[in-house]
């Protein structure tokens, strides 16, 4: 776009009447540079900077202080003010907000076509936002049309091209719709430009939202300073400022406002910045208190979001935000106080963000440990398990050369108790054959002795009782060595389980040391690993702790809402 510059006008030779006019108008222009306050008691044009319009020559005021531009804006601010709070005719709105920001001097407009061939990532984005907004708001009736949506999508793709580092961010549709409606595309992309760079817009865009942030704590402040009833019911409701300030802020009250109310605070914006939100924001709770207090946190939401009480009378609207209290100071003091907690939040986070890497490391190393523990665990039962097969190899090599030693010894006895056996075998069937003799004899000598009668009675008596004697003696001697026998087998086989009971006893001895010794290795291992847990479930809970409290602290910063905030894509 060419340099803008205050419009010349060439009007034809001036009447009797014209030259009257501007002789008024020159001996006006005279009594302001002699008082810069003179706006205000100049009969006939101004009474207040929000009074009723009672001179009737307006755009020679105007037509005036845009030729004499350069002189004004260096010598008579406090009267631009003035002038553009009582509001900007709408045939020279588009000269004067492009004077206002300077958009003549924008450097990029000559590239605004190239930058409209170049690459968007943000194309995709932009026209699903502008599907979804152009149909539902008043600003964009006459943008509604897909060829007047052209204009809107070219400036939004061109700075998102040219400013990457903030890209698209959906508050600005508003705000580059409302220029569209007053100037060219390029001459709106110059003025868009001017108003990222220079009135703290591109601060409100960032993804970070650290001045959209520092805008609602003040405006949170001045609530609670100068409306604490309604401030207390939006805390007892759960309502936080951000919940609806942070859209007014991102598009400067366009999307709530109906359309003559925003022409004329967007007048103001461009002269005297944020201020103006703060002060419309105000008047706006502030006449809607009583209705407010009565509602619950979505009520208050509907209420909010439409403002269309003020439409038909926009100057009640800028006569009440002038009346609300905006102190410079106070919000030097606020800002400084918000970038003081901001500083406090980013060290906790900061600390919260060693604290959870620390936790990390710590669980890594938990981790290790564990499976340390586990590797240490499992090497060493299967060392362990090792020694106790090599050990049972040789308990059981042991207990085989016991049962061979024990099976030799057992055959050797058995052989010797066999051999006792056959010898008392032998001595029975002796003595059984001797006493078989002995009968056969006595049973002779009753024969032979009934035969002689040679023979007396006495000795035959005692022949007979020396025969059963002797039987007698030899019954029980035969029952005397049966006996042993019997003893005998008795004794070897309770050696035999003497000796395999001892063998038991020694064997489950070493086996109950064996199970002492693994117990009290396990113990000493879950000891160290429940004092890794200890430590690790300590550190969590103070990470719990830093993080409740850096919550806690961030929602005193009034950090905008993800509900109300309006979408941003950093590109």
């Amino acid at each position: 776009m060419d340099s803008l510059s205050a419009p010349s006008l060439c009007p034809p030779p001036l009447s009797e009447d014209e030259m009257k006019l501007l002789a008024k108008l020159e001996e006006q222009n005279r009594l302001l540079e002699t008082d810069s306050k003179s706006l205000y008691s100049v009969s006939r044009v101004l009474q207040s900077p929000t009074s009723p319009k009672t001179f009737s020559y307006d755009d020679d005021i105007w037509s005036h202080v845009i030729k004499e531009w350069d002189d004004w804006s260096k010598r008579k601010v406090g009267q631009i003010k003035v002038l553009i709070r009582r509001g900007v005719p709408a045939h020279l709105r588009p000269v004067v907000w492009q004077l206002l920001c300077d958009a003549q001097n924008v450097a990029v407009s000559q590239h605004y076509s190239d930058l409209l061939k170049s690459s968007c990532p943000s194309e995709t984005l932009i026209h699903r936002d502008l599907s979804c907004i152009l149909p539902q708001h008043q600003l964009f009736q006459k943008l509604r049309d897909a060829t007047c949506q052209e204009p809107l999508l070219n400036v939004l793709k061109a700075y998102s091209v040219l400013d990457r580092e903030i890209g698209y961010c959906q508050g600005s549709v508003f705000i580059v719709g409302l220029l569209l409606t007053q100037m060219a595309e390029e001459e709106a992309f110059c003025v868009f430009v001017r108003l990222m760079k220079d009135f703290r817009m591109r601060e409100l865009y960032r993804s970070s939202m650290v001045e959209l942030g520092c805008c609602i704590y003040q405006f949170d402040s001045m609530i609670q300073e100068q409306l604490p009833e309604l401030h207390s019911h939006f805390q007892s409701q759960g309502f936080h400022t951000s919940m609806f300030s942070s859209s007014w802020f991102l598009n400067i009250l366009l999307s709530s406002l109906p359309i003559t109310a925003a022409m004329r605070t967007f007048d103001i914006f461009m002269c005297e910045g944020l201020e103006i939100v703060f002060r419309v924001g105000l008047a706006v709770l502030h006449m809607k208190q009583t209705e407010l207090i009565k509602l619950d946190k979505e009520g208050m939401m509907n209420c909010l979001q439409n403002l269309e009480s003020w439409e038909s009378n926009p100057d009640a609207m800028i006569e009440a935000a002038y009346q609300i209290k905006y102190n410079s100071s106070r919000m030097k003091q606020l800002r400084k106080e918000y970038t003081s907690i901001k500083t406090k939040e980013l060290e906790d986070q900061e600390e919260l963000n060693g604290l959870s890497s620390e936790n990390k490391h710590l669980k890594e190393r938990l981790d290790i440990l564990e499976k340390r523990c586990s590797e240490q665990l499992v090497s060493q039962m299967k060392k362990e398990l090792e020694k106790s097969l090599l050990n049972a190899a040789r308990s059981q090599n042991t207990l085989k050369e016991m049962q061979t030693n024990t099976l030799q010894i057992e055959k050797t006895e058995l052989i010797s108790c066999r051999l006792r056996e056959a010898e008392a075998l032998t001595g029975l069937k002796e003595l059984k054959q001797h006493i078989k003799d002995l009968v056969k004899k006595w049973q002779w000598q009753q024969v032979h002795c009934g035969g002689q009668q040679k023979v007396s009675s006495a000795q035959n008596d005692l022949q007979v009782e020396l025969l059963s004697t002797r039987l007698k003696e030899a019954l029980t001697q035969a029952a005397l060595k049966e006996s042993r026998h019997k003893l005998l087998q008795l004794q070897t086989e309770d050696k035999i389980h003497s000796d395999q009971l001892k063998r038991t006893e020694a064997h489950i001895n070493s086996q109950r040391d064996h199970l002492q010794e693994l117990t009290s290795q396990h113990q000493d291992l879950r000891s160290q690993l429940q004092q890794s847990r200890q430590q690790f479930s300590a550190l969590q809970y103070k990470i719990q702790i830093l993080s409740k409290s850096t919550t806690s602290f961030s929602q005193t910063t009034l950090r905008p809402s993800t509900s109300a905030s309006l979408e941003h894509n950093d590109t």
